[in-house]
Formats: C-alpha cells, structure tokens, sequence
C-alpha cells in the first residue's frame, strides 16, 4: 500500500499586531527590538538555545509587516543593561509617532532584588538580567546591577511615543536556583532543560502569588488591573512565584506562543493577545511536568489586549521559511545537481526527486509551498535514516513505501537539499510534533529552527552542500481529485 506524501504542514508564522489595518505610510516608523542573554558576566548561569528564541521573533515581526532594516537584535554580550536602555531611549523612541508599532521582546533570566524605591508591598523588584549582571551590596541588602528593575521598564515605556507597544518576556519572575534537569513528559525531547531564574545569596523572595505585578505603573504596585492609560499590553512567560523553562529547542513559552499563532492564523483566524496567552497556557501544560508548569500572564492596556492579530499575506515572494532556507543555501561553498521529473505537477501527480550526491553523507530535503508551509520531506517517518552514497539518489526510491503527491496549495513550491558529513537529520530536530513519550506523531514533520540551526553553524567548507529547485503546482484536470 502507498502511502500519500502530503506537501502541507503548519504555517510556521508567528505574528502578532495590534489595532486594525493601517495604510503602509503609518507603518514608516514602527520599531523594534529584540534582546537575548544566555550569556552572562557570572559564570555557571548560561542559557541554551537564545538564538533559537530570537530567530523565532524575528520571523514574527517580518510577518507583523517588519523590515529587517527596523528590527535591532542585542544578544549576549551586546545586551549589556546600559546597551538596551539606550536603545530603549534611542532606537525605540526617536522618530516614533503615536500610532507607530513598538515591539519590545526579552529572552533570558529574570530575578529579584531589594526594593529601594519603597513602591513594592512586598519590598520586592523583579528584573530582567543582562549580559553585565553584577552582585553589589545596597542598604536593603544584597542586590544585582547590571539589571533592568521593573520600576524603570515601567518608566521607560511610559516615555515612549508609541500608544500601540507589544512587550514580550520570556523569563522568570521567581527566585529559585538555576539548575538543569529532565522532564518526564518527552515531548519536547529528551535533553536537558532549564530554569530561566538567576540566583544569588540573600535573594528576597518572591511573593506568594500567582499573578505578576510587572509593570504595573510607579502609583499602582499592587495586584495587576487593566489600565486604559498605559499604551502597551504585556505578555510574560510566569508569575512572579513561577519558574520559565527554556530548552535546547528554545524557551517554552515562546514555542507556546509561536505554535499558537502559527496554529490559528493557518485556520484563517485572528486571535487576539488575550487568546494567544490562554494557547500558549494549554501549551505549556501540554509540554512540561505538572510541577514545572508555569502560567503566562497578560497585562496592560485591556484594549490592545483585545484588538485583533494582523499579519501579512503570506505568498511565496515573502514567506520567511523561504528567505531562511535560500540564505543557508547562498552559504554553501559547494552546491550539487537536484532535478526533478517535471517542473510542472498537478495536484496529486506523483513527484521524483533526483540529487547527483557528490560524497557519502546525510541528505535532508525540504519543501516549502506558496503559502510557506516547511515539510521536511526526507528523512520522514517511513525512512527514519538519511544516510546516503556518492551517486545518483532518486527520492522515493524503489524501496520506499510510498509516492511523493504534489498537493495544495496551487502555486510555486521551492526544494531544498542539504548534505552534509556530519550526522545531521531535520526529521528527528523537530520539535512541535512529538507525543509525550517523545515519538514524533507525523510522517512528514514540520521545519523546525533547530534543524536549520545545525546547518547555519556548521563549518564553512567542503564538507556541507546545497541544492535548491523551483517547482509549479497547478489545479488537478476534472475528475482527477
């Protein structure tokens, strides 16, 4: 029996605007900014995967109607507590008008210090910890510098122009000591993961509830009300007694909120931030172990929180699974032949691929469709292994149990091939497809940034080659489907 090799997969998308649609001319000035610190001036705190998070974002904004040219990444070292302030008071705010788009998002760890300000009942800031992250001694005890408190994330975004701010945290607001462990619930894999907290001797501790204060404006510290003067709306990975869990396939709530989104816009809807916080709840709770599970919480403006998902209209000249992949391709030094059949197939015409394998390695091939669906079409669940030989290798071969279908949607679908001479297999990278025992669910499973991550930072030489190819999916004949 053959089985069906549908070209489909999620929408990897994610992309969250605020407001209604808005001529091209009010989006001149939309800024944002993304920070990553898995790197830190203490050692023996480092975080796995930053990258991973700030790559997910940044496909977010490009299809939130980003430019490359408006987003500003601070990773690691760069992300230094004066370098984003700085681009909080620079960046972020020169130029911007009140109905420009500010996007804030933190990928890290978070922790506590004494309140100083006497604004906290609990006498307790939290802060988001940056790469120049200090232990000092203060009249309240011991302290951090080289953080962001969130009394002057409060003042920093009260001073910004824009009345339309997303502001994204993925860390913990708890204080508990950082350490790796292994989650019996697999289906995030079987690595290790990680508390995104950053512990120091004479910590205060968090207080005992379940919501986060954060943000909450310099007159009002107390549990978190919607507010209709503030002009942004936050969405945070954990409450202030709660421990975010980052991975080696990147932070749990930003696959939550990444999975949500790519989920319902692939539906045609348009979830509002409220909704995207309750699908990246059901899907942490889906992920980790009942006693690791943390709750994202949403605060701010209730109006923005409400106000419908915007994104591009996907197509194949825009999609980012398209961009990334024909980038990793211009990386190669060496490319090789991939031909197929035709260039030209109807829906449900059987396809063949076939690759001129210039050595002995491991073949991964990728699709991408008009709508930018990333399937990775081998290895797959009926052919686990992608170890091949030098020569001609046609895809499915005779052994495969199995015909390759083009499928919708009608349009043009790009084939990329990756071999490489290290054991690199996209199939078994992914991430959002695995059943709690840590089984991937699907035979043809969707792209995942960890699978291309290999390649990109793989060595520049003649052991990785590439091959691209163009194909043209049309409508099937009458009485063909």
């Amino acid at each position: 029996m053959h089985e069906r090799a549908m070209w489909q997969c999620i929408v990897l998308i994610l992309g969250v605007a605020l407001g209604c649609c808005a001529p091209p001319a009010a989006l001149a000035e939309q800024r944002a900014l993304l920070v990553g610190v898995g790197k830190l001036d203490i050692p023996g705190n480092d975080l796995p995967s930053i990258e991973l998070d700030l790559d997910r974002m940044h496909e977010m904004l490009n299809l939130m109607g980003f430019e490359d040219r408006q987003i500003h990444t601070l990773q690691d070292e760069a992300a230094t507590s004066t370098s984003v302030i700085a681009e909080f008071n620079g960046w972020l705010k020169q130029g911007v008008q009140p109905e420009d788009r500010v996007v804030f998002y933190f990928s890290g760890h978070g922790s506590n210090i004494p309140d100083e300000h006497g604004d906290q009942d609990d006498n307790v800031s939290q802060v988001l910890v940056t790469h120049d992250v200090k232990l000092v001694h203060v009249k309240a005890g011991h302290s951090l510098a080289g953080v962001l408190p969130d009394f002057r994330i409060s003042e920093l975004l009260a001073a910004n122009p824009s009345r339309h701010v997303l502001f994204i945290v993925d860390s913990c607001h708890s204080g508990t000591v950082t350490r790796s462990f292994t989650l019996d619930n697999h289906s995030l894999g079987s690595t290790p993961v990680f508390v995104k907290s950053f512990n120091y001797p004479g910590m205060p501790a968090s207080p005992p509830r379940t919501v986060t204060r954060g943000l909450a404006g310099p007159q009002d510290r107390k549990e978190p009300q919607w507010d209709p003067k503030v002009n942004y709306i936050a969405v945070t990975a954990a409450a202030d007694n709660q421990e975010a869990i980052g991975t080696m396939n990147g932070g749990v709530f930003t696959l939550g909120l990444t999975d949500a989104v790519k989920r319902l816009t692939s539906e045609g809807k348009s979830p509002t931030p409220k909704e995207l916080r309750d699908d990246a709840d059901s899907y942490i709770r889906s992920k980790v172990d009942k006693n690791q599970i943390h709750t994202p919480q949403i605060m701010g403006n209730e109006t923005l929180a409400d106000a419908p998902i915007r994104v591009i209209s996907l197509n194949a000249s825009n999609g980012p699974n398209r961009k990334r992949l024909l980038e990793l391709v211009a990386l190669q030094p060496q490319h090789i032949d991939i031909t197929a059949s035709s260039s030209r197939y109807a829906v449900d015409e059987p396809v063949k691929l076939t690759l001129k394998v210039p050595a002995d390695g491991y073949l991964n091939v990728v699709s991408v469709d008009s709508k930018d669906n990333a399937t990775v079409l081998f290895p797959n669940g009926i052919q686990k292994t992608n170890a091949v030989s030098a020569g001609a290798f046609t895809f499915p071969t005779a052994q495969m149990a199995f015909d390759l279908l083009a499928s919708e949607p009608i349009g043009p679908t790009l084939v990329v091939a990756f071999l490489s001479s290290d054991p690199i297999n996209f199939y078994q990278e992914t991430v959002e497809d695995r059943d709690e025992a840590g089984h991937i669910k699907v035979d043809f499973a969707s792209l995942s940034h960890t699978a291309t991550r290999a390649i990109r930072i793989a060595p520049r030489n003649k052991d990785i080659y590439a091959a691209q190819l163009e194909l043209q999916i049309v409508a099937a004949p009458a009485g063909k489907h």
